[in-house]
């Protein structure tokens, strides 16, 4: 795989191989760091700024054993207690003789299920709506964003049963025997994980790996083995054909899934969604081919638009319909915005110091800020001036009526871009971050600042674009658009799907 940034090309290659090593034992799988994921080891970070990573003591490793087994075990008697609240709640899908079973493979937000009337797919809007229209049968196969907690998710299960989503959990499939086989994997994962650390070098990448994985070793990784349990059971389960349409991240979770779908590999077919704004520079978000053979890869990719390419050995690549941004192709020409729009990313660091330079810039106009939905907005509340104020709005509603746009990684910026909206990308020049504006319009339609200074510059230009060639600011979104876009018409939905 090709990136822009050399080490992020050679950190890529180096875990790859490490990978393919890994792979031969299906348990690692599981592991965040051999799937190029972000996590708090920050590998990426690390590698680029050309940190020495620190020792690991016996004390560490010690409490790293201790939490691990705390937080598995723990994690596996509350999945069992959730299926018992699963099966009180009288939540439950029908498997029955069709053809074909649709899975649209997703994150459910407890607080957005619970927040709202009704059940919304805030992940492919508008998919199962035309999968309805064209009698096809589907069921939402969650993955949990936030509270696990039972009680919690008993009242998710009690609401989705009352609104009627097809929904088909683990805790509907899983049974005693499946129980006990997590538990194995839970008794027999870190011993995979020392057989592999043996064979670690004295490599500076070699040593930043095993750090990582130290790092890492106590995250709650059972939760991707019953995934892989969830899914070997719907593959004998489910009398037909199986398509599963997956949200795509290229993380072990999904792996682990499409790993149990193909218990039974002549009648599955899995596509993997990356239908968002994506960086060149998240490692996990470009599958690996040396992977095929392990089976973790979908047989089919789709990607948000033409700009989102990329090649893959036996595998299609193809433009899929942009589901999440369909206003962007129905929004009209709007009046000039009366407001500074600053949108947060899911990273701290980024917020923190693009929240240091806009607190120094006199704006002409107010200053709203969004904070990135998984965000504490509280945590930062001393950072945010008096003047400004904070928004939680939806995207769609908030941006039509921005003046101005200023973030910094986040695919918010190119959303801002595609409408016409001006762009100033705050740089974070003492540590590494994430890019998401392309090449294209960068000078016109969308700037960089490194400091308070540049920022000023850059709405003092962009006031004046505005005033005198807004015309200019409208043709170059419009190229955005049909450059990271694809409008999700229901023949693009029908053909990328494959849903004949």
């Amino acid at each position: 795989m090709k990136f822009t940034n050399r080490k992020i090309e050679i950190l890529y290659e180096f875990l790859s191989r490490m990978s393919r090593e890994a792979y031969k034992d299906q348990l690692l799988i599981s592991n965040t760091i051999f799937s190029k994921q972000e996590s708090n080891a920050h590998i990426l970070e690390a590698y680029v700024a050309g940190e020495v990573p620190p020792k690991v003591t016996y004390l560490q490793i010690t409490k790293k054993l201790v939490f691990y087994f705390v937080k598995n075990i723990l994690g596996l008697i509350l999945f069992v207690v959730t299926a018992i609240f699963h099966w009180f709640s009288g939540l439950k899908f029908e498997i029955d003789k069709k053809d074909e079973l649709i899975l649209l493979d997703i994150y459910f937000v407890e607080k957005q299920i619970l927040g709202k009337e009704g059940f919304e797919d805030i992940y492919f809007p508008g998919l199962s709506k035309y999968l309805k229209k064209t009698e096809k049968t589907y069921a939402f196969i969650p993955r949990w964003f936030g509270s696990k907690q039972p009680l919690k998710l008993l009242r998710v299960f009690r609401k989705l049963r009352k609104k009627q989503v097809p929904v088909l959990t683990p805790y509907q499939v899983l049974g005693l025997v499946d129980y006990l086989k997590a538990l194995k994997f839970i008794m027999l994962y870190p011993f995979s994980i020392f057989r592999f650390m043996k064979t670690l070098g004295s490599s500076y990448e070699d040593k930043l790996l095993g750090f990582a994985l130290w790092d890492v070793f106590d995250g709650q990784v059972v939760e991707n083995y019953i995934r892989f349990l969830f899914g070997q059971r719907l593959s004998f389960l489910v009398p037909g054909r199986i398509k599963c349409i997956s949200w795509y991240e290229n993380v072990p979770a999904e792996k682990m899934f499409y790993l149990g779908l193909r218990t039974l590999p002549e009648k599955i077919e899995i596509i993997g969604a990356q239908l968002f704004v994506r960086p060149n520079t998240l490692m996990n978000l470009f599958p690996d081919a040396d992977e095929m053979p392990f089976k973790v890869i979908p047989d089919k990719i789709l990607v948000n638009g033409p700009s989102f390419r990329f090649n893959l050995d036996q595998v299609p690549v193809e433009v899929g319909p942009s589901l999440r941004y369909k206003y962007l192709f129905n929004s009209v020409d709007s009046k000039v915005g009366e407001f500074i729009l600053v949108v947060m990313p899911y990273w701290d660091h980024v917020t923190n110091h693009v929240l240091d330079v806009i607190r120094e810039v006199d704006w002409p106009v107010p200053v709203k800020i969004k904070f990135h939905p998984t965000m504490n907005c509280e945590k930062y509340k001393i950072k945010i001036p008096e003047k400004f104020s904070v928004t939680t709005e939806p995207l769609p509603s908030v941006l039509p009526g921005a003046l101005m746009v200023v973030g910094h990684s986040t695919g918010a910026l190119v959303e801002a871009a595609a409408l016409g909206i001006p762009v100033i990308d705050v740089q974070c020049p003492q540590k590494f971050s994430h890019d998401y504006m392309p090449e294209s319009g960068n000078g016109i339609i969308w700037g960089q600042a490194n400091n308070s200074k540049d920022v000023g510059l850059l709405v003092k230009n962009f006031q004046e674009t505005l005033k005198e060639n807004p015309e200019q600011l409208k043709e170059e979104g419009r190229k955005m658009r049909s450059f990271c876009f694809a409008e999700p018409t229901e023949e693009l939905i029908h053909r990328a799907f494959e849903l004949d």
